[in-house]
Parts: structure tokens; sequence; C-alpha cells
């Protein structure tokens, strides 16, 4: 992300820009492209709602298609002439997992909830009550009936509430479901297709009782919460199924008002942010082995210092080395506005407080504990806290204050102080039914003794996972080389396993991570699952090496296949999340899944380690909606790693090439390239993805091939850094970056500039550019095609043969851009094939 390495590119686009081109920031993201006509834009979103459809499984295509419909405010294309015309062609159907149908049970243990007793012996007419109980005789059936046996665990309608009396610790990586070795040849089933919900917390018996009529007519109500209740885990409060609001302001539901939102629950001014303590880490450097024709050829590492707040106390970006590193640091306290909180002065017991804000460059976000307040000068200084990224920065950005009883005067809202075990409330007209305290971040850990000993052939499904402890104030740590810091725990952990199958179940309304797959987890199966209304990512996989040495140890999370799964509304606290972050990881294949109304990226390849990874078949839309400089896809490769990945038994700095295709990718909100191969990504083949709104993107990497892509409008993304071209091939220089770089028959639609390519440092006497060939440039109607290059060190406008007399763009021609249905028509023909006589 040094965009000024090529500042010095420098072109005049005065004559084709538009009064309506507008340039937005993460406040203002939106669905729509305002630089595009509304007819068109509504065309192609309903293209790539024909193509969620297209890929989703057969029992999910309407849910799908609706929920992207909504999503999409298909309501603002009402009355235009939006709906792609549907071709006569028959095609294919897009192949989707079937539904799992596990091994013949051995024996099954029936659990009922409400009816059951675990004295009796778990037979459909005498089932169980607990979970517990029956993992514990499927272990004593074992004895008798052998290991390699499969047993399965069949739960009956009903709400297990997993967190009321845990005896397992608060650990989101133990779960109350604690499996280890001892429980392979498993499964754990709903019956029957019944509503079985296994919930983190507790459900609360209260007696209320009014606390206080508010100046505007609400009423605050309170009660005692019993003594069952683990209040240091009661962090997250459930209200009929649904997370309730922690007393803030400004008001706003973080589920629902992000930054995104027309009314955004965030403050946007103060005076200033407080700089921060500078505390110089100790550098690791590994001279040898070392990867030649790179930017980032060395291994490197901070330890403690600024990187102090992370468990292990390590960060890529606490070292002075790294392009834009220095030492990992943030602000330390906020100085507001006088009138930006306007209740300051009268809170009572402000250290319970939280304060949520973005990281100043909106890569991410922090949380902070409150660790005093000057209500006089209007000052908040910060506690722990600010580790959930992993770049640092000395100032923050938009900002919200949590968890401070004086700002409960919204609806919805809730506050426990927890001196008095009271529990406080704002209901709207009427007190709702159901309420409940989370209890623990784990629900279902599958551990086994070692990787030599992994617990193997486990199958869940059918489960509905939730209410659980938010994690954003955990230990998190930062893996490999990337912008990522990551707590390694979630609703269901992994470590230690073969062959794990995780299908058909829905994950909501959770306080961390979805599935957390933790170093070693072979052959790991995540598929046709929902994940929606999540605190931080949903689906993890973060494996770890000796220092610069993956090749002898094989902690990775390795041959996971994630299929098919519907992720949306993810990242409701942490705003560095993804449905899925690959961090030394190996082959990992994300094939066919929906993703949508995300904060930062859908897919986040945080390093270079290993590769071979897959991405087809994909539908990504509304993503970056609160954060900046990042696409739908993200990579990044800074810190290199010896592994196998390219020859088998060989150690190499070198990783596999990874595979990226047949993706539908709209690029709205604040996403600028459609797949951002950020600082130093290097072997990835890009191909046939339908890309709207933004190009290709190289920067300060290598080795890499587009081929039959289609770019659509690629000049109406916002165009931060140069973002809004065909091809921007970033900050070149031989020997380092952009070597082997290949741009070939695709084609590219431009809306309304005729130029496109970036190209840095172009140079006609010394040209250093991809392998250009075969391409087919669309441009408006009434216009002539520019590439900009330096002849003998003067910017030059260059038509296509003058450019094609150098030796480039051999094969490739120029065209009057087509209506929004010809093109449709073309991502049909590449997405949807048709069937064969």
């Amino acid at each position: 992300m040094l965009y000024d390495l090529h500042s010095t590119v420098t072109y005049s686009m005065s004559n084709f820009a538009s009064e309506n081109l507008t340039k937005i920031n993460p406040r203002y993201g939106r669905v729509d492209n305002p630089n595009v006509a509304l007819k068109d834009d509504c065309a192609l979103r309903a293209f790539t709602i024909e193509m969620a459809g297209y890929i989703a499984p057969s029992f999910w295509k309407n849910n799908w298609t609706a929920l992207s419909e909504s999503a999409f405010q298909m309501n603002e294309c009402n009355g235009t002439s939006y709906h792609t015309s549907r071709s006569s062609k028959a095609r294919q159907p897009f192949r989707t997992p079937e539904r799992i149908k596990t091994n013949v049970c051995y024996r099954s243990v029936f659990v009922n909830g409400e009816s059951g007793d675990d004295r009796s012996n778990g037979t459909f007419e005498k089932p169980l009550k607990t979970i517990q109980a029956a993992v514990s005789l499927t272990r004593t059936l074992r004895i008798a009936y052998g290991r390699n046996n499969t047993m399965c665990i069949i739960l009956r309608v009903g709400t297990y509430y997993l967190g009321t009396n845990a005896t397992s610790s608060s650990s989101s990586q133990i779960g109350a479901i604690a499996l280890t070795s001892d429980d392979s040849n498993l499964v754990i089933e709903n019956y029957q297709n019944e509503r079985v919900v296994v919930s983190g917390g507790t459900l609360l018996q209260l007696q209320w009782s009014v606390y206080q009529k508010t100046s505007t007519g609400s009423t605050i109500m309170k009660a005692r919460i019993p003594a069952y209740v683990d209040l240091n885990q009661f962090n997250e409060l459930y209200i009929d199924g649904k997370r309730a609001i922690v007393a803030k302001y400004p008001n706003g539901d973080p589920s629902t008002q992000g930054l995104y939102a027309k009314n955004p629950g965030f403050c946007f001014e103060w005076q200033k942010w407080w700089g921060p303590s500078f505390n110089r880490t100790v550098e690791l450097h590994v001279q040898e082995p070392y990867r030649n024709g790179t930017v980032f050829t060395n291994f490197q590492l901070g330890i403690g210092g600024g990187a102090s707040v992370f468990n292990p106390p390590t960060n890529f970006w606490s070292t002075a080395s790294p392009p834009a590193g220095d030492n990992y640091v943030t602000t330390r306290g906020i100085t507001v506005n006088k009138d930006t909180l306007p209740r300051i002065a009268n809170w009572t017991k402000p250290t319970n407080g939280i304060v949520h804000t973005f990281q100043g460059e909106y890569w991410g976000s922090w949380i902070f504990e409150i660790a005093s307040v000057n209500s006089t000068e209007y000052t908040i200084m910060f506690g722990r806290g600010g580790f959930q990224e992993a770049r640092g920065l000395s100032w923050g950005g938009a900002f919200y204050v949590a968890n401070i009883f004086e700002e409960l005067d919204s609806p919805n809202e809730w506050f426990l102080d927890k001196d008095t075990r009271t529990l406080f409330f704002m209901p709207n007209e009427t007190m709702p039914e159901t309420f409940i305290a989370s209890q623990i971040p784990c629900l279902i850990s599958l551990r086994g003794n070692s990787i030599n000993d992994p617990i193997q052939n486990v199958w869940i499904q059918g489960l509905i996972l939730s209410e659980t402890t938010n994690t954003y104030m955990r230990d998190y740590m930062v893996p490999g080389g990337g912008d990522w810091a990551v707590h390694r725990g979630g609703t269901i952990y992994l470590t230690n396993t073969k062959d794990i199958t995780l299908a058909h179940n829905l994950f909501t309304q959770l306080g961390s991570n979805g599935v957390a797959l933790i170093d070693y987890n072979d052959g790991t199966s995540i598929i046709m699952n929902e994940f929606v209304w999540l605190a931080d990512s949903a689906i993890i996989l973060v494996g770890s090496t000796n220092g610069i040495d993956g090749f002898s140890v094989a902690s990775q999370p390795a041959n996971t296949l994630i299929q098919s799964n519907l992720i949306h509304e993810t990242g409701i606290y942490v705003k560095q999340s993804s449905p899925i972050l690959i961090a030394v990881s190996r082959s990992v294949s994300i094939i066919g899944n929906l993703m949508f109304n995300i904060p930062r990226a859908a897919i986040n390849i945080n390093d270079g380690f290993y590769g071979n990874h897959t991405l087809s078949w994909n539908v990504m839309f509304n993503t970056v909606r609160e954060t900046s400089d990042h696409g739908p896809i993200n990579t990044w490769d800074r810190q290199p790693f010896l592994s196998d990945a390219s020859q088998s038994g060989i150690p190499s700095l070198w990783q596999h090439y990874s595979y990226i295709h047949h993706n539908t990718i709209f690029n709205n909100y604040n996403a600028l390239w459609p797949i951002d191969h950020d600082d130093g990504s290097c072997f990835y083949e890009d191909s046939y993805n339908f890309h709207v709104y933004g190009g290709k993107k190289n920067f300060l990497g290598h080795s890499k091939s587009d081929h039959h892509q289609i770019y659509v409008y690629s000049d109406m993304n916002k165009g931060d850094y140069g973002s809004n071209v065909c091809l921007g091939f970033y900050a070149p220089r031989r020997g380092f970056s952009g070597w082997d770089e290949i741009w070939v028959q695709n084609t590219c639609i431009l809306y309304k500039i005729p130029i496109p390519y970036i190209i840095g440092n172009c140079e006609t006497t010394d040209l250093f550019v991809p392998y250009l060939a075969n391409n087919k440039i669309y441009i408006p109607n009434g216009t002539e095609v520019i590439f900009t290059c330096n002849i003998n060190g003067t910017s030059t406008k260059l038509n296509l043969e003058q450019w094609q007399s150098y030796g480039v763009d051999i094969g490739t021609s120029i065209s009057s851009t087509p209506d929004v249905q010809t093109i449709i028509e073309w991502g049909r023909e590449m997405l949807q094939p048709t069937t064969t006589e």
C-alpha cells in the first residue's frame, strides 16, 4: 500500500472527466454506482443476482436470490428497464454438493433437552438430556465396540443452553462440547430437520421493575441477575434471538448501522488523537535463505516492544525494514469537540466504557478499554486494546463509545452494572419475552492429541449455533506478513484434525469467529452452511511455522474445501475481518459461495505461504462497505517462508500457483480492484472472472497471469490510486517487481474514459511492461484510445498503432463500447456454459 512509490506516473483525464464523477469515502459508500446510468447499474446488479441463483444449491436457490435482491436494494431499480435479457440457449446446471448422507450409524444416542434424562440409556424412547452426557456415553460404547465404529448423537428439537452452569473454561479454543481423538468417527446432527439451537448463553429468569421514566417518555427497566450467571462472560445480551445494543453514543445498532448506513452510529468529529508511546521492538532478520527478484526478500519479525500487545508478542510490522513499516503503535486517546459527547461530564463509571474506532486509514478497526476521562478537557485516554489489526497508526477515525450507563437512552439498549448485579434495559412499547446472557465463546471444539493422532471422521450438521460471548478484547496474534491480526478462537474450533465435515449448519448471532481452523487440520469440508450476524470473521484458517521454516513442520490447515456457503452480515465489531481468511495455510478450495454485506474483503489471502489455493464460481458484492484501499478478494505476500510447494520434498521460498477463476465480483461501496493483488503478491492465475467496476492490479508483485477475463466499466469505480483502468501496473522495478506478468485475451469495457492502462515508470526507450496481447478493449463512442508512456522522458499520449509499434499488445483491438445487455450476454456465455447436444 505504498502508492507514493508510483506517484511519478502522471496522466490527464481532464478531457474525459464527468461532472458527476464522485469520490466516495467509507462514510458514504453505497450500493449503486453514481457514475453510471441507473439502468446500466441495475442490469449489472440483476446479472449478479442471476449468478447467485445459478450457483445456489437447489434447495437454497429462492433464498439466495431473494437475499441478494434485498441486499442489492433492487427496489431502487423500479421503473428502469434493467432486467437482463435471458438467452434461449439451454444452460448446464451448476454442480453443487449433494446433501450429506452420513455413514450408517453403528449406534445412535438420542438427546432431548426437554424430556430427556442423563440417567437414561439414550435410545429414541429414553433419550438423554444433555449433549455432554451423550458424548460421554459414546465414549463408553467405544470401549465395548471399538473406536472405528461410527457413533451418532441425534439431537431432538429445542434449545440447548451450553452456557448454563458451564463447566468448561471460558476459552474460545475449548468448547462446552470438547471432542478429542477418542471421539473419532462421530456424527452430531439434528433429527429429521427438527430445529435444534445450540446456545452459548444461559436463559435469564428475571423480575423486572421500573427504574426510571425518561424525559422523552421512555422507560428504563431493571432486574437483578441470578447468581448462576458468570458476569465476566456476560458481554452480549440476546433478546428474542437477536443481539441487543449495549448502551452507546451515538445511538445506532452496530449490526445494521455501520458506516454504510444512512444514519451510521458513529462520531466523525474530534480535536485531536493523542500520539503513541514509542516502545522499540527487538528485530529478528534472517539473512539466508532469501528470495531474489522481489521487494520483500528476507524473513523478519519484531519481538516485544510495540508488538507486546499481541500474543505471542511478535509482528512483521514492528520492524523498521518493510516498506512503510517501523514499529506497531496506536493512538493513546482522543480529545473530542465540546458537543461531540454531550453527556461525558455525567459519566459516573467511565472506565467501564469501551471505545470502538476505525484505524485512521480505514484499513481496519481498534477497540480500547477506557483508562481515564477528563470531562473538562473532553479527553478520553485509552487502556488495553488496539490489537485488532496489525498495521497500527498514530490516529483513528470514526468512533463510538459503548458500555456507559448514562448513554442508555434508546430502545433495545442495555447496561450491566456488575457491582450490583443489575441489568438495565430500555424496551420499545412492550417488554420482550426471552433474554439470553452470553456465557461462553466456543460451543464445540475438536482437538486431536497431536498431528500424528488427530481426531478424524467427525460430521457436525443441521445445527443452529448462536448466542456466544464476544472475544474482541481477548488475545490477538499476527500471522504472516499481512495486515491482519486475528483471534485464534471460534464458535467451532479445530486443531489436529483430519476429515472433519461441517454441513447444513446456521452460524448466527455470534460474538466471535464462526469456524476456526488452527494449525494442523487436513481435509476439512465446510459446505452448505449459513453464516450471518457475526462479530468477527466467518471462517479463519490460521497455521503456524517455526519462524521462516514451514517445511519441516506441518502445523497448517491443508486441503480444505469451503463450498456452497452463504456468508453475510459479518464483522459487526471487528472491521478487519472477512467471510474467509487464509493465513499460513495450504491448498484451500473456495467454490460456489455467496458473500455480501461485509466491512472489508470477502476473501483475504494474508500471505504467500505455500499457495495452491483455488477460488472459483463465487459471487461477491457489497464488500469493503466500511473500510478503504481494498477489494472483494485481497492478497499479500510480504513474508517469505520455506515449504515444499514448488517441488514435493524440496524446501523452497517460492510457492505453488493459486487459481482464481469463474467468479462474479461486483465492485461497489468502497472496493477499488475486484482482485486486489497488493504488496508482493505473486504466482496467481486469474481467468474467466466477471469483474464489475474495476481492473487488474499488480503492486510490488510478479509472476501473475490474467487471461479470458471480462472487466466491465473499469473506469467507473472511485478511482483511488489510479484504480479506474483495465490494467494497473504499479511501481514496476526490474529485478524486484513486475516481471513475468501476463495480461492476454481479456475483454475490458470502458464507460467514459478511454485510457486502458496505468503503467508505472513507462519509458519507451526501456520498456518494462507485462506481456500484453490479443486483448479486446472497448472505449466510449466518439473517443480515441490513449496509451500513456514517456518518450525520451516526456509523457506522451499514443494511439493503438503507435503503442503497438513498440512490440506490445500485438493482436489487441479497439472497438466502441456495446450496450450493457451485450456485455451481460458475454458474461453469461462465460459463466453459464451451454448444454452439449
